[in-house]
Parts: structure tokens; sequence; C-alpha cells
């Protein structure tokens, strides 16, 4: 799983795709972990893509460093390059690839904090993942993971939004269906990945239960503009991400297509339109 025609993560490295990512900053997805930070802590941003929350981790750890990974040299490019629009690497922050399957080329112990975000529900393997995670990781430190989880709420209840959640779950999970009587309460298939496991992962993995803090809180776009943005970016996945070709190989017809983007455009417009995930939270202490 080196490139991204045998990667793990199915929504792909286009930057219609990344654009949305390169929003994320650590005052958002790491701010649970934020108080427990000290300026000489070394972290490991896993699964960094764009690398915006692995450059602005690195602003509070002034005398440590932040390494941010990811499987393609692809995204390890944008993230370069997207720090280079801002202003230059920060010093302390380096980005290399790595697969945390088949192994993360760390000795054992290297990190006081390991941190990813909307990682593992892509991992078909997640307690693999976390062990080697676990590894890495020093006693006395931490893994820190935030998974958002499935199904996605969105009102008005409209029928392309709902084949959305449907197309999108089956490709974050390989294909597999998630079939259901109604789409905000599915019967989650075997293998199911998502926040609210997290962690039970982690307990698999060798985390003490009375050692892993659980939190959760959501995401959400409600306002006309964060509305508006997000209505484009699904559509630029769909139209230019490569997304319509996916969801078509996964059983979709061209009208159920059409039909997310018509109805995700009319969700922007509506006035009492909002897209809530919640965001499932874990401090695994080592």
């Amino acid at each position: 799983m080196s490139d991204a025609e045998s990667s793990t993560y199915k929504q792909g490295w286009h930057p219609s795709v990344t654009a949305n990512h390169a929003t994320r900053t650590a005052n958002i997805e790491a701010s649970f972990i934020l108080e427990h930070l000290k300026p000489d802590f070394h972290i490991l941003d896993l699964g960094c893509g764009p690398g915006t929350i692995t450059t602005s981790l690195a602003t509070y750890v002034p005398q440590g460093s932040v390494t941010g990974i990811d499987i393609t040299p692809e995204v390890i490019a944008q993230a370069k390059e997207l720090a280079r629009q801002k202003g230059g690497l920060p010093s302390n922050v380096t980005f290399c690839t790595g697969d945390v399957l088949k192994g993360l080329p760390f000795e054992d112990e290297r990190f006081d904090v390991v941190f990813c975000s909307q990682v593992l529900l892509h991992v078909p393997e997640p307690v693999k993942a976390m062990k080697e995670m676990r590894r890495v990781c020093k006693g006395g430190g931490f893994v820190a993971d935030r998974e958002g989880d499935m199904p996605f709420r969105w009102f008005p209840y409209l029928k392309g939004l709902q084949l959305s959640n449907k197309y999108m779950y089956q490709l974050v999970l390989d294909g597999k269906p998630a079939s259901t009587p109604h789409p905000d309460n599915p019967p989650f298939p075997e293998g199911h990945r998502g926040g609210s496991l997290i962690h039970v992962w982690a307990r698999e993995a060798g985390f003490d239960p009375s050692n892993i803090t659980k939190g959760a809180r959501a995401t959400t776009y409600g306002t006309p503009e964060e509305r508006a943005r997000y209505a484009e970016n699904v559509k630029n996945r769909i139209e230019h991400g490569g997304h319509r070709q996916k969801y078509l190989a996964l059983g979709a017809t061209s009208e159920e297509v059409d039909t997310i983007i018509q109805d995700v455009q009319r969700w922007a417009a509506h006035p009492d339109g909002v897209h809530y995930i919640l965001q499932c939270e874990t401090i695994c202490w080592k």
C-alpha cells in the first residue's frame, strides 16, 4: 500500500478531496489533547493528509517536534506545498511516507504523543494499526484518536443526502453494504468501523481500559457560508475527484449520483439546513 492505487484510503487525494481536510487545525481537531502537551514533546501525526493539523500542532511544542506521516508521496507533496504557501515549513516539522499496517519507520517508544484524526475508520485492521501506534509511543505518553461516527446527520431529510450517507459508508468499508430499513439507523455490517468503536480498538490493542479517556463533540455545518462551502466540496469530489466513478462501481445509478449533487445544493440553500458529524475522541495513556 505504498501508492494511491493500493491504499486503504478509498476517497483518494485529489485536491477536491483534500480541500476539506486542509481546513482542519489542531485548535479544533486536537483540542482535546492540547492541555496535555508540553513544549518539548515529540508528536507523531499519523495520516497527516495536507498537514494543517501537523503544522498547527508545532506551535504547541516549540522545543519539540511534530512528524506528519501519510501513505502516499502525493499527499505529502501537498502538505509541503501548502506549508510553503502559508509562509514555509516550521523548523520543528517533518513530513514522510509510511504505512501503519506494514510497520512505521520508527523505533519503539519514539514519541511522547501519537495522534490521528479521521484515520482508523479508513483502515481495514484498526486494532493492528493501534498496536503499532502504541509501539512507537513512550511509556507515560499517550495515543490520541478522533474519528467521525456514521451515519452522518442531515436536515432536511432529502433523498440525495441519505444516498450520500449510503455510498460514502460503503466507500469507507470497501464496498460492504449497509442494508437498512431506514438510512438514519442502519444495522451495521460485520467489520463496521466508526468513531464509537475507537475505545474498543484501544483496549484490544493492549491499553488498560482504566487508562482510556472517552469523549465526543460534534462538527456542525449550519451557517449559509459553511453549507455553501461543504456543498461545493461534495460536488467537486463527485465531478472532479472521482467519486462519481467510485459510487457507480458500488452500485449507484447515474440518477442517484445526480440526486446527491442536486440535494446537497438544495440543503445548502435551505434556511434550516444543518449537517452534524459526531466526533468520538480517546486519549489512551501508556
